[in-house]
C-alpha cells in the first residue's frame, strides 16, 4: 500500500476580524484540517508548505499553533516568502535551529522538503537557495539511489503568470538542473502560486498546487502577483508509490452533488 501524503501551502494566517478578500484564513485552514481528518485519516504525514502567516506575525504563527493542537497528523511546517525566521521561531522554537530543510522516508521513497525562503530578496517575495543549501540538497541527492519526491515553496519554472514567475525561485534552473542530473526525483511540488499547474523539466514533472484560502485567477501574462480570487480552498494528496507516485488535489466545500451509479455506462 502506498504511503499517503497530505500538502497543504499557502494557508497565510491571519488576527481575527483581518481577512484576505473577504475570506479567514484560519477559518479555510480549519475547514480544511477537518476535511482531511474525516476523508484521509489514513495519511501518514501533512507538510505544510510555506507562506504559514500572511505577514509574518508572533501573534499569526500563535494562531497557527492553535489550529493545529488538536489536529491528527505528525506536522513538518516550510517556510515561505511572507514568514518571519525570527518570529516563526519565537512560537515553534523546535522547528528553529538552522534552515527549516529536511528529510522523512516513507516506505521506499524519500520526500525531500527545501527552504526557498530569501528575506534578504531585493523585490521582497522571490526565493533563493543560498550556498549552504545547495550543497545541502547536492549531499541528498547524492546519499542514496531511493525514489524521491521534492517540496518547495517557491516555484523553479516558468507559470505563465508574469506577476508570479517575477518573484519565484531565482536560482530555479539550477536548482532543478541538479534535480534532473540525479536522476531520483520523480516530482517536485510547490505552492506560491495558489492554482494548479503541472510542467516537466528534463524529464521531472513539477507541478503546484492551490492554497487553502485564496487563488490566483486564471489570467496568464501580464498582471500582478497579489491578484486573488475566491475560489474553493483545497489540498493536495500524494500517494508514494516508488514507481509512479500520484498527486491528486481536494476542492473543499464545493456545492453538495450526490455520488450515483450510471448503470448504462
Amino acid at each position: 500500500m502506498a504511503a499517503k501524503i497530505l500538502l497543504m501551502s499557502d494557508i497565510h494566517i491571519t488576527e481575527p476580524g483581518n481577512q484576505i478578500i473577504g475570506l479567514d484564513p484560519a477559518a479555510r485552514f480549519r475547514r480544511c484540517l477537518e476535511h482531511a481528518a474525516e476523508h484521509h485519516a489514513d495519511a501518514a504525514h501533512l507538510f505544510i508548505m510555506g507562506d504559514l502567516a500572511h505577514h509574518g506575525r508572533v501573534s499569526q504563527y500563535e494562531i497557527l499553533k492553535q489550529c493545529l493542537a488538536d489536529q491528527p497528523f505528525p506536522v513538518t511546517l516550510m517556510l515561505g516568502n511572507h514568514d518571519k525566521r525570527g518570529a516563526f521561531a519565537e512560537v515553534f522554537p523546535e522547528c528553529a535551529a538552522g534552515f527549516r530543510h529536511g528529510r522523512h522516508s516513507f516506505g521506499e521513497t524519500d520526500v525531500l522538503f527545501l527552504d526557498t525562503l530569501d528575506e534578504q530578496a531585493h523585490d521582497r517575495h522571490s526565493g533563493r537557495l543560498c550556498h549552504a543549501r545547495l550543497d545541502w540538497l547536492q549531499t541528498q541527492l547524492t546519499a542514496s539511489k531511493r525514489p524521491l519526491v521534492i517540496l518547495s515553496h517557491h516555484h523553479m519554472l516558468r507559470s505563465g503568470f508574469d506577476g508570479m514567475d517575477a518573484i519565484h525561485l531565482r536560482n530555479g534552473t539550477e536548482v532543478a538542473d541538479m534535480i534532473a542530473a540525479s536522476g531520483r526525483c520523480q516530482m517536485v511540488i510547490n505552492g506560491h502560486i495558489h492554482r494548479i499547474i503541472v510542467s516537466s523539466y528534463r524529464g521531472v514533472t513539477h507541478a503546484m498546487i492551490k492554497s487553502p484560502c485564496h487563488q490566483m485567477p486564471m489570467v496568464l501574462g501580464a498582471g500582478a502577483s497579489s491578484l486573488s480570487v475566491a475560489e474553493p480552498g483545497g489540498y493536495g494528496v500524494l500517494l508514494l508509490d516508488p514507481l509512479s507516485p500520484l498527486l491528486h488535489h481536494v476542492d473543499v466545500d464545493l456545492p453538495e452533488c450526490p455520488v450515483a451509479f450510471d448503470g448504462e455506462s
